[in-house]
């Protein structure tokens, strides 16, 4: 590395020629999914053999009934989701907006993805 020197009125002073900005590690990026309505009711409707439009009027007012617990501060526990709990709410304009915790068992989640692979596997020897 090289260094100039610049001159002041009062002193001398030394600075690099050339700063090269130290590296920087992006972080890791994902994937961000969103599950629509349709989706959930073609998901449920698949797991269950129920029609789809039966499982649509189901979904709904689930969903409905979960939103409205929220809204009333209603702690839930729903396994196999988890447990719920409200940790703000707050008015905005047209919204009420609940910041929401929800809390999954481990065992839960080692279920799932032994599930998933089970369900690979039979869709590899299927093929």
């Amino acid at each position: 590395m090289t260094t100039t020197t610049k001159k002041t009125a009062s002193a001398k002073k030394t600075v690099p020629a050339t700063t090269e900005p130290a590296p920087v590690e992006a972080p890791e990026t994902t994937l961000v999914t969103a599950m629509k309505k349709k989706d959930l009711f073609a998901k449920v409707a698949e797991a269950s053999g129920v029609k789809r439009s039966d499982v649509k009027k189901v979904v709904e007012a689930t969903l409905k009934e979960l939103g409205d617990a929220l809204q009333r501060e209603e702690e839930l526990n729903l396994p196999p989701l988890g447990k719920m709990s409200v940790n703000r709410v707050r008015e905005a304009s047209g919204a009420h907006i609940i910041v929401a915790k929800l809390r999954r068992p481990k065992a839960m989640l080692e279920e799932k993805a032994s599930e998933d692979m089970a369900a690979e596997n039979d869709s590899d020897d299927a093929s």
